[in-house]
């Protein structure tokens, strides 16, 4: 049956044959100590069939000797220690290929930055990098190896069998297909299942992420227990979801097992059959109690890695669903190197003009046409009701949404500003809830740059952030935490503002700066943006604050609902 059939993806199936072939040796040892361990089976097998054949079976009874009991021991001990070696080498493989997936995720992480976003959100991201990636320890450390084992095992077993009964090894050989094939079936369910696992794992955990972000918010419009109630419901489908991978993981093991044991059975069957003379069929040589001893021994064992297999395969269920999240993070990588290569082609910005600009989706814009053109020095108002589209055509001349028509042209010149580092770089944006870092308020300024004392407190002192800077301990080495800790919203926004003009880009894009601001630490605001366009700088800002309209040169008003 062709992959697309089974719904797996063949790209998912190379990537995780790719990263199993970074621990070929491991997985080779692996494959040799469960070869030990059939062969130990084997030697088991034959030691039993002997004893009991020679303690029940002969005319003069024998028991082991001294000798004998070392040898029984010496193979327990064999198998034990192989089975001990196989674990310990197949963990170590699965963690170090585990490792090198998350350290690939990672490095795509960093080169896609900002524009990593909206494709992916946090829980995803989250989820992917420990939990998903966490949870392959049973694909890598045991699914792989058991890939040839099943084959190999079952092939050393009826060989032994063939040597003594050769209907045995058929009966074995014709069964053993029938447990291939429902094994098979219930994994491509429970492929679908784990997918649908993690669609719900993580609009579950986008959901959580979203309110506790927000939990001030929903305190204050008196909100929180219906989107409790919701949450409660979504947690609720992540658990059904869940219940439904295990169900088709114990009916995989349950299957597995009843078919297993009628063909157990039908060994069984046959040589006891044979054993009351009702036919001579399938023997080399007349059957003893050791033979029969022997072959009962080998049959259950025969099944036992096809077994292990089944148990298994849904491990390689969420191996294919944490590919598959690998490749889409991967090919927004890819699709993504060209406009790297492209960042130098952005000019240094003297212009900033929007052409019937539309922001949103193709299928779903979310303002009527927008055209203006920004010169260095001026200051753009952006008004309108909540909704009407100001924050998305904020985030579109950043460059964090692609538009959904029109065009911006950078000094008279149509570019695409869309996930372009070099755009990232003249531009500087201050959403409505400003992003800190969980670091010194240092750090939380440079961004890593090289910046002296003088310019963090200028740059401060411009946001009118000096003074709450002064008054906290270690002021420039204050830790806060994320989102700001324990400064309030005005003061974290200030702060996020002199982070702006420390890094002094062209344009400036604010989204509701005053709105956690006191009329005069407002008016003292925009005295300092006043001096900052001033020196060549261009605004674009969206307000809800009617007084200060009088302060731009020009203004967009928004009224949503494109047509």
């Amino acid at each position: 049956m062709s992959e697309s059939a089974t719904g797996t993806d063949p790209s998912a199936k190379t990537l995780l044959r790719r990263a199993a072939g970074a621990a070929r040796l491991d997985n080779a040892l692996s494959t040799l100590l469960g070869l030990v361990q059939v062969a130990a089976t084997i030697l088991l097998a034959l030691w039993v069939a002997r004893t009991l054949d020679n303690a029940i079976y002969q005319p003069q009874p024998l028991l082991p000797d001294l000798t004998g009991w070392l040898q029984l021991a010496g193979i327990l001990l064999l198998r034990t220690l192989a089975v001990y070696a196989q674990t310990l080498t197949g963990n170590r493989a699965s963690l170090a290929i585990r490792n090198a997936l998350r350290e690939q995720a990672l490095q795509q992480c960093f080169s896609l930055n900002i524009r990593l976003f909206p494709t992916f959100k946090l829980a995803e991201i989250s989820n992917l990098l420990t939990r998903e990636i966490d949870n392959q320890r049973g694909y890598f450390a045991d699914y792989i190896p058991q890939q040839r084992l099943a084959v190999l095992m079952p092939l050393a077993i009826l060989l032994a069998a063939l040597t003594v009964n050769w209907m045995v090894a058929l009966i074995l050989l014709l069964t053993a297909p029938m447990v291939v094939v429902f094994m098979m079936l219930v994994g491509w369910k429970a492929a679908d299942a784990s997918r649908a696992n993690l669609q719900a794992l993580n609009r579950l955990g986008d959901l959580l992420a979203d309110r506790l972000k927000n939990l001030q918010a929903l305190q204050l419009a008196g909100t929180t227990e219906p989107e409790a109630d919701a949450l409660y419901e979504q947690s609720e489908q992540y658990r059904k979801s869940t219940m439904q991978v295990l169900r088709l993981a114990f009916l995989s093991g349950t299957v597995l097992e009843f078919f297993s044991a009628i063909s157990v059975a039908l060994v069984a069957v046959y040589l006891g059959l044979h054993f009351l003379g009702m036919y001579e069929a399938g023997s080399w040589a007349p059957l003893g109690l050791f033979d029969g001893v022997f072959l009962l021994m080998l049959a259950p064992e025969f099944y036992a890695p096809l077994r292990k297999m089944g148990a298994l395969y849904h491990e390689r269920s969420n191996a294919v669903s944490m590919a598959e999240q690998l490749l889409r993070l991967q090919a927004l990588a890819q699709s993504s190197a060209s406009p790297l290569e492209e960042a130098a082609s952005i000019p240094a910005l003297q212009q900033l003009q929007a052409v019937e600009l539309v922001s949103g989706s193709a299928a779903s814009p979310v303002h009527e046409p927008v055209s203006f053109i920004l010169r260095p020095g001026q200051k753009l108002l952006l008004n309108g009701p909540s909704g009407s589209g100001k924050t998305t055509l904020l985030d579109t001349l950043a460059g964090l949404r692609e538009p959904a028509a029109g065009e911006v042209r950078i000094n008279g010149t149509a570019q695409s500003v869309w996930q372009q580092p070099g755009w990232y770089r003249q531009v500087g944006y201050l959403s409505q809830k400003p992003e800190l870092l969980f670091a010194s308020i240092r750090d939380n300024l440079t961004l890593g740059g090289q910046f002296s004392e003088a310019e963090l407190w200028e740059a401060l002192q411009q946001a009118r952030a000096d003074a709450v800077v002064q008054a906290l301990p270690g002021q420039l080495d204050y830790v806060i935490s994320d989102s700001g800790g324990y400064l309030s919203g005005g003061q974290a926004q200030r702060i996020a503002l002199a982070r702006v003009f420390l890094h002094r880009p062209a344009l400036l894009l604010l989204d509701e700066p005053t709105a956690n601001l006191d009329a005069d630490t407002a008016s003292e605001f925009l005295q300092r943006l006043q001096v900052w366009c001033e020196g060549g700088g261009m605004l674009v800002m969206a307000s809800h604050r009617l007084a200060e309209h009088g302060f731009f040169d020009a203004e967009i008003t928004l009224s949503g609902g494109a047509v």
